[in-house]
């Protein structure tokens, strides 16, 4: 039965042609009129090959443009659009009558026909009318970037799902594989514009979000896999994720990550590489907090019972991170002022310098006494007003050894820095 079909369809295709390519309006018509009788015999006949049900879907969609062409050259032939609409709808009718929840990609493991079948419809989604119009594409199983469908394997590590708020309560659900979004720079560290920090940007809405619990996540899942070439597969995509990146968390999820891997190469049995892990999911992850320990000095170190000097480690590591952060700001901005007041000083001179070279120029031209006079007094004050402003810039230069070695006074007179009270 399925080789009759095949051929029926076949036969479709050679009265597709002989429409398209017939002599003269009548004839079309006629043979048009055939291909339309075949076409419908063909889909009548209640077959249950969904495999070969899926494949006639595929070829309505190419006799969806062939109707329009037809349509435009047979205008007699009204019936078509609602030739074409009654089969399309007897498709989907058919398909509800076997009991099946079929996928726009053809892809039997697809997420939401899964929780569809179970009773768990996922969140609402916003509506697409953009990469969701094309008849191939599922937003729940499909690469917004690629059109593949994803891996659910290993608890879907291969792809992240954007959550991210729309109108209305909707969440934008475009799914994307974490490779091809790293090789199109929309995930982990990118700088420039983009300006992505261990995140994935949402090619449909923009949003952005964090991949550092992704990469835990990763971690988690490498500890109960038994394959190491799998375990390794894994740990690259964490460490392609957070490379590069300023967070504190990331930093030391990609030492974890690193060691890991050594140890790994070197032999090392999976469950002990990953025994660290089960311990910053129990801790939340790397700590990441504002306040610092040294400002609370009036209250006492307590050693509790469940003191871990690991946690206590992961804190410092965090505290002396944002330190040199700040000293970082501070020394940009001290450069940036010394800068700018150099360079203010610089041009004043050699301005006072070519006003001296003038007026030197202006006293070898006049000869009379008086008028020498007066050209040498201004020489001389021009000369003294130099020496000045060199003496003022060789005073601020002192700032070379860094804003806290440097006089206060030349800071306030020269930088416009006031003294902090103690």
């Amino acid at each position: 039965m399925y080789i009759s079909m095949k051929l029926s369809i076949l036969h479709l295709f050679q009265c597709m042609k002989q429409c398209l390519f017939g002599y003269g309006v009548q004839e079309r018509k006629k043979r048009f009129v055939k291909f339309s009788f075949r076409m419908s015999c063909l889909y009548d006949c209640k077959f249950a090959c969904c495999q070969l049900r899926a494949n006639l879907l595929v070829f309505l969609v190419v006799l969806k443009r062939v109707t329009c062409y037809l349509i435009s050259h047979l205008s007699c032939l009204k019936i078509v659009g609602d030739w074409y609409a009654q089969l399309t709808s007897s498709v989907m009718k058919s398909d509800s009558h076997l009991g099946t929840i079929t996928c726009k990609a053809g892809n039997s493991l697809c997420a939401s026909a899964s929780l569809i079948e179970a009773g768990n419809p996922s969140p609402e989604t916003m509506i697409c009318d953009i990469c969701c119009s094309e008849p191939s594409f599922c937003r729940d199983c499909c690469c917004i970037l690629c059109c593949k469908t994803i891996s659910s394997a290993y608890g879907g590590y291969s792809y992240i799902r954007c959550e991210a708020k729309a109108d209305d309560g909707y969440i934008c659900g475009h799914i994307a594989h974490i490779d091809c979004a790293l090789r199109a720079y929309m995930a982990g560290t990118v700088g420039g514009s983009v300006g992505l920090d261990a995140e994935y940007c949402c090619r449909r809405c923009d949003s952005r979000t964090e991949l550092v619990s992704h990469v835990m996540k990763l971690l988690k899942i490498c500890g109960s896999i038994d394959s190491r070439d799998d375990v390794e597969k894994i740990l690259n995509v964490g460490f392609c994720i957070i490379r590069g990146s300023r967070r504190t968390n990331a930093k030391q999820l990609l030492r974890h990550i690193k060691s890991a891997m050594a140890k790994l190469q070197k032999g090392a049995c999976i469950g002990d590489v990953f025994k660290e892990v089960e311990f910053l999911n129990a801790n939340g992850g790397t700590p990441h907090h504002e306040e610092s320990i040294l400002h609370k000095r009036s209250s006492p170190l307590k050693m509790t019972s469940n003191f871990d000097y690991r946690v206590e480690s992961l804190k410092l590591e965090d505290e002396i991170d944002q330190t040199l952060q700040a000293l970082r700001k501070s020394q940009n901005f001290e450069y940036r002022l010394a800068e700018e007041r150099l360079l203010v000083q610089k041009n004043y001179i050699m301005n006072l310098y070519e006003q001296l070279d003038k007026e030197r120029s202006d006293l070898s031209s006049h000869t009379t006494m008086v008028e020498t006079d007066t050209f040498v007094d201004a020489v001389i004050r021009r000369v003294d007003q130099i020496k000045r402003e060199v003496l003022k810039l060789k005073d601020m230069k002192q700032v070379q050894n860094g804003f806290g070695s440097t006089s206060k006074t030349i800071l306030k007179d020269y930088f416009g820095l006031e003294a902090e009270s103690s």
